[in-house]
């Protein structure tokens, strides 16, 4: 066979096929437009082929587009094969994928080369025939032969999307084998993932059966089966994929991290968390922000964090570290604050001696916050802790310190205490100000004094339920925000037509507008007095508009909003804690990080009974026995089998009752 296959491409070279077919190959191209070569080849596919007619489901003109890539990697293939092989292995996968079996290449092959035949017209001669029958023997072999390796049941399942078939094909599996193949498949030396194929097919119920199976805790006489390890270092970023693809699939990837025990000990019961991979060793991910608690913080949804095994997970670490810190820089901005409040808000006019050491003192301490904020801001530029801002078609590398509101409330405010102090009149070396300069610095303390006290919402944090009503709050503004500009919109039309007739009070479209403004927040009522009809009407117009109507319905958007985030604030407020944790984890050390990751002992095996020892990857917490009422309560979902325990050995298949049993799970 090698012969043969070897004397036929020195023939071919001999004969200088591939001269013959490119040369071909380019008048074809100038004599006739793609639509007409995929035409053509598509109408003699239906006559020899019809059967394989369904997967040409794509518009006409991107068939005919992919009809003459085809034919332009089987001219390449007689010219450079290396560059034809570097793209077969995606062309199988997407012919896998599109469901085309090595079966369907001979009569495709039958096809393309009549319709050539046709293409070609007088061109087409016994010389030229071999040329191009020879080259497409070569093609097809290689195909086919990619496409028999590529293709098996897995495969199949997923092209078809039969969850049925799936099951069947994993049930095959050696029981040490059985999460590899749910990890991953080979395709002609490229190794894919089942997951993410059944995911960005949108075929979820195969991806949730796969994530389901290989987190299923199994166990024979000898050992025990969990997938935990091999899923993470498959799909390292499958927390990310899923929230961002796949949000549903979350509750099931984390169903699978958790385990109950059925046995009750003094009140209280064994729970096993296996969160080691969502926790995030730090020497593997030196960058907190990169962390799955951190990407869940960026991309997911409130309700997540409601899971047992997220909130347990951030419970360790808001006891290990977060909440610590969390406390000490809230007590240091309190003290700034009160510092300012007592140098420059009470009696804000006195000079004593007193206030000029405070004020002095203020200033120093807002100095060296403003450099520690700024060293921090530099070094997460440095180490690439940024996030892309675009304005106007132009990407700016904002530093993660500043993506938070609160910080940069404190940066903020910590540079303007030191203006304040540094035009502060209690000094020898302060100048009486004018009239306009005072009012400017008043002004300036106004706004340092709001950016302070509005940084206490933050502490809130420190309280779910606090934490979850300052998040209704801000989002019910923004419909607050949205319902105003519409309101402005119409008061500045209104405020132009009342200006337009040039009467007092509205000589202006400012002094309009802001007449319009004190009537619509009930400061003052309209001045008709010295309007004409005309303007009465429009004044009544404008009321109804917007104070009737505008904000009527801006009461009942707020009601409808408040009772639809009310079933998501405490999520919100656990997501809230997070981010938290994960900010004040990106400014530890990592030598601090590790250590606390290696007190947890997530390489200890855990115990699901006295002398049963687990797989590793977790903590274990006795809970009390109410978590039994939890939804989430699952006891010792450990499928046992009592047969065989060779690693070679496939798992029983479930009996009926037992697999409807495990899919209500």
């Amino acid at each position: 066979l090698i012969q043969t296959s070897f004397r036929k491409t020195i023939g071919a070279l001999e004969k200088d096929h591939q001269k013959i077919v490119r040369e071909m190959w380019e008048a074809a191209k100038v004599a006739k437009t793609s639509d007409e070569i995929g035409e053509a080849l598509y109408t003699e596919l239906g006559r020899e082929a019809p059967f394989v007619l369904h997967l040409f489901q794509r518009p006409k003109k991107l068939q005919a587009y992919m009809w003459m890539q085809a034919l332009e990697m089987i001219v390449v293939f007689s010219e450079v094969p290396e560059k034809f092989f570097e793209e077969l292995r995606h062309l199988t996968i997407r012919h896998i994928k599109y469901g085309v079996k090595a079966e369907y290449i001979k009569p495709f092959g039958k096809a393309v080369l009549i319709g050539l035949e046709d293409l070609f017209g007088e061109a087409w001669t016994p010389v030229t025939e071999a040329a191009w029958r020879l080259l497409w023997q070569r093609v097809s072999t290689c195909v086919s032969r990619s496409l028999n390796v590529g293709t098996n049941l897995i495969t199949v399942s997923l092209v078809n999307g039969d969850l049925e078939k799936l099951q069947d094909a994993i049930t095959c599996a050696p029981r040490n084998e059985r999460v590899s193949w749910v990890c991953r498949v080979e395709v002609y030396g490229s190794i894919l993932s089942p997951i993410y194929w059944a995911i960005r097919d949108g075929k979820n119920d195969l991806a949730q059966f796969l994530i389901s199976d290989a987190l299923c805790l199994k166990a024979d006489r000898d050992n025990y089966y969990y997938g935990r390890k091999e899923l993470h270092d498959t799909h390292p970023e499958m927390l990310g994929i899923l929230c961002r693809d796949s949000p549903d699939l979350v509750e099931t990837l984390l169903d699978g991290l958790l385990w109950h025990s059925q046995t009750v000990e003094d009140g209280r019961l064994r729970a096993n968390y296996y969160f080691k991979d969502i926790f995030s060793d730090p020497q593997a991910l030196p960058d907190a922000w990169k962390t799955p608690l951190a990407i869940m913080c960026q991309e997911g949804q409130p309700s997540m964090f409601g899971h047992p095994v997220i909130e347990k997970l951030l419970t360790f670490k808001w006891q290990r570290f977060g909440k610590t810190y969390f406390v000490a820089t809230q007590l240091y901005f309190v003290m700034l604050l009160c510092l300012f409040s007592a140098a420059f808000l009470d009696h804000p006019s006195q000079c004593t001696q007193v206030k000029m050491i405070l004020q002095g003192v203020t200033g120093i301490i807002a100095a060296i916050t403003a450099l520690i904020m700024t060293f921090l801001v530099i070094r997460q530029y440095v180490h690439g802790h940024v996030i892309t801002l675009r304005v106007f078609q132009i990407d700016f590398p904002l530093p993660r310190l500043m993506t938070n509101q609160w910080q940069f409330f404190r940066f903020v405010s910590a540079v303007l205490i030191v203006i304040n102090t540094a035009l502060g009149q209690c000094f020898p070396w302060s100048v009486p100000a004018t009239p306009e300069v005072a009012k400017s610095k008043a002004i300036l303390k106004s706004i340092t004094a709001l950016l302070l006290f509005m940084q206490l919402f933050q502490a809130l944090v420190i309280s779910t339920r606090l934490s979850a009503l300052v998040y209704v709050i801000g989002e019910l503004f923004h419909d607050v925000w949205r319902n105003l500009f519409v309101v402005c919109m119409v008061m500045l039309s209104f405020g132009a037509a009342l200006t337009a007739l040039e009467v007092e009070p509205y000589h202006d479209i400012g002094s309009s507008c802001w007449q319009l403004a004190k009537v619509t927040l009930m400061i003052e009522p309209a001045h008709v007095d010295e309007i004409e009809p005309f303007g009465v009407v429009l004044l009544v117009a404008y009321i109804i508009i917007a104070v009737i109507g505008l904000l009527s319905i801006l009461i009942a958007q707020l009601n409808l909003a408040y009772n639809t985030l009310s079933a998501d604030k405490s999520g919100f407020a656990k997501m809230n804690r997070a981010f938290v944790c994960v900010e004040v984890e990106s400014t530890l050390s990592l030598a601090y990080r590790t250590r606390i990751f290696n007190e947890l002992g997530f390489d200890n095996p855990l115990d699901f009974d006295n002398g049963d020892q687990g797989p590793p990857g977790g903590v274990q917490v006795m809970e009390p026995a109410s978590v039994r009422a939890h939804p989430k309560y699952c006891p010792d979902r450990i499928q046992r089998s009592t047969g065989s325990s060779a690693a070679t050995d496939p798992w029983p298949a479930l009996q009926g009752s037992e697999q409807e049993e495990r899919e209500r799970d």
